[in-house]
């Protein structure tokens, strides 16, 4: 057999010869190593798993009351031989617990505060006064029934009210008025075991230490929303 016309003669390469100790040639570029592909995939996998999409996908959602629980303040309470400086933290913070803001000087109860600092009044006296005054009353008229009522439970118990609760609040408000619901709210014997005579009512419904329920709890960080929180969210509310 000759080789045709054109076509060249193949030759063996030295490398393929027979007994032949010569190595094939490389190609050029990348070379895969023993073990360099399940590296390299395990190392892209394990960057895309810890990356911050699937932290992401992997947190759960968090009422926004709980990222601003760091910055509640401590109950503040008042004893008879405190001076003047305590005495106005006490005013102030009551004023702020119900209205979210401190009162204009012709919007202040000044006899009140003169009787609290005589000590003709208690501290839960004094917020029943300011529960009971225009502007409390008018914040919470303004408010839709059911936003009103959170309104109200976060203000003087320091949580969300509970389903019955809300009921029994809005019932009464009804058939007795606004300032009758709210005094079964200060008249409560949670409300005395929380904050007894001399304490101003503060957010307390982000801890289940308080023997407040999980529920509750939930409910209370998805109200809250800071400073200007004890205003609750129209869709938070219903």
């Amino acid at each position: 057999w000759k080789t045709p016309r054109g076509v060249s003669a193949f030759t063996t390469p030295a490398w393929a010869a027979p007994g032949s100790a010569k190595a094939p040639p490389q190609a050029s570029g990348w070379s895969p190593k023993p073990g360099d592909w399940t590296a390299k995939a395990a190392g892209s996998f394990s960057r895309m798993v810890s990356g911050d999409a699937m932290a992401k996908a992997l947190e759960g959602a968090r009422p926004q009351g709980f990222s601003r629980r760091a910055g509640l303040g401590q109950p503040i309470s008042w004893c008879q031989d405190a001076d003047e400086t305590a005495l106005q933290e006490v005013i102030e913070a009551s004023y702020r617990q119900l209205l979210n803001r401190i009162p204009f000087e012709a919007e202040r109860l000044r006899d009140a505060e003169s009787q609290l600092r005589d000590a003709q009044l208690s501290v839960s006296e004094f917020v029943g006064l300011i529960a009971a005054g225009d502007l409390f009353q008018q914040r919470l008229l303004k408010m839709a029934p059911l936003r009103a009522a959170a309104a109200a439970f976060l203000a003087l118990l320091g949580r969300a009210g509970q389903p019955k609760e809300v009921s029994h609040f809005l019932a009464t408000r009804a058939k007795q008025g606004q300032r009758a619901a709210l005094d079964d709210i200060l008249n409560s014997l949670e409300y005395a075991e929380s904050f007894g005579r001399d304490t101003v009512p503060y957010l307390r419904g982000l801890d289940t230490e308080n023997g407040i329920p999980i529920t509750t709890v939930n409910r209370t960080a998805a109200l809250y929303a800071g400073n200007a929180g004890l205003t609750p969210p129209i869709k938070g509310a219903i």
